[in-house]
């Protein structure tokens, strides 16, 4: 019954995955950007109705070597699925419940979180899938460096635009941002910072970008010329090297 009102109202098929019928898979002509199919699955419950991805969407990035460990690792997950109207639940799942009278709302909310997520993913060709690692050893280079200084991890900002971001990390007063040197990257970080500049509550706020030059030093030049309209650039390894050489020894 199900699956005869949601293609009747969605306009996709779909195909019962329990003998019930009231857990159903729904076929959309939407792909990863490796061509996997899009997760969507829907099931009714007390007159509601939940459009979800079974943990499917984190099990394809895992697939494709990105490490979601842990919150950190996920925010681009949290934040597609929020900005959306969705939610990422503890357990992993991209989820939307509704009413049954709102069921096509729902599912375009739905929709549209996952294609946030074709979109990041597409963003991240050519990229570094390890940028994780990197915000580690930058907060570390930043702690050795000056190791009473304040530094608060994931701070939140809000854009012009009334997107919510979160940096990488606050330190003595700036938001700091850690990237590679390749292009996508780069136009994320500056759209990003951008935006938030632009709310007058930002106006104040210094942002400093710590780039990763230690595989293409010359890309990290070329693309550290970009950042410096709207923060303060630094080298990675000019920060290790303010971090982790003795001051008579630096030059």
């Amino acid at each position: 019954m199900i699956c005869e009102t949601l293609s009747k109202t969605l306009g996709f098929d779909c195909s019962p995955i329990t003998a019930s019928g009231d857990v159903v898979l729904i076929s959309t002509p939407f792909r990863f950007d490796d061509g996997d199919a899009l997760p969507v699955f829907a099931e009714t419950a007390a007159g509601q109705i939940r459009f979800f991805d079974d943990g499917q969407s984190m099990m394809h990035f895992i697939g494709r070597g990105v490490r979601l460990e842990n919150g950190k690792n996920t925010r681009f997950m949290r934040s597609a699925a929020k900005e959306h109207g969705a939610v990422f639940t503890e357990a992993g799942e991209i989820e939307v419940w509704a009413s049954l009278d709102d069921a096509p709302g729902a599912f375009a909310r739905y929709l549209n979180s996952l294609l946030a997520l074709v979109s990041w993913e597409r963003d991240q060709r050519g990229a570094a899938t390890d940028e994780t690692q990197f915000v580690e050893e930058v907060v570390m280079a930043l702690r050795a460096w000056k190791p009473d200084a304040m530094l608060t991890e994931n701070p939140a900002f809000e854009g012009v635009s009334g997107r919510a971001y979160n940096l990488d990390v606050m330190f003595e007063g700036a938001g700091v941002v850690a990237t590679g040197p390749h292009p996508n990257a780069i136009s994320s970080v500056l759209h990003k910072l951008v935006d938030i500049h632009g709310l007058m509550a930002n106006a104040e706020t210094k942002f400093l970008v710590v780039i990763d030059d230690r595989v293409d030093p010359d890309a990290a030049k070329r693309e550290a010329l970009i950042m410096q309209s709207v923060a303060t650039v630094t080298p990675f390894t000019a920060l290790e090297k303010r971090a982790f050489v003795p001051p008579w020894q630096q030059q």
